[in-house]
């Protein structure tokens, strides 16, 4: 069985990009949506066109190679747990009380 690497580390990076796309955007749409005027019409138009970007994205993946699915959507959730760190962090101590 040969192993296309340079197909692999692509599928990986392609995962994070479209993670970043779908957690990005996630993040964007919850720090704005109070803002808005109507934000359930925002909450649910940036859910439809994040949702509709990452099937897309794995879509091409799974055309690529179905094995690359599977490390496109490991980078994908890698993003999910960096970001969830990183932002994380920024909000401890900001409006919560300290635990003792």
């Amino acid at each position: 069985m040969h192993v296309n690497l340079p197909l692999f580390g692509l599928a990986f990076l392609w995962g994070t990009f479209l993670g970043l796309i779908y957690f990005g955007g996630l993040w964007l749409t919850v720090k704005t949506a109070p803002g808005k005027q109507r934000p359930v019409r925002w909450l649910a138009a940036s859910f439809l066109a994040r949702i509709a970007v990452a099937l897309a994205g794995f879509w091409v993946a799974l055309r690529m190679n179905p094995a690359a699915l599977f490390l496109a959507l490991a980078g994908f959730f890698l993003v999910r747990i960096v970001l969830t760190r990183v932002l994380g962090r920024k909000r401890k101590g900001i409006g919560h009380a300290a635990h003792a």
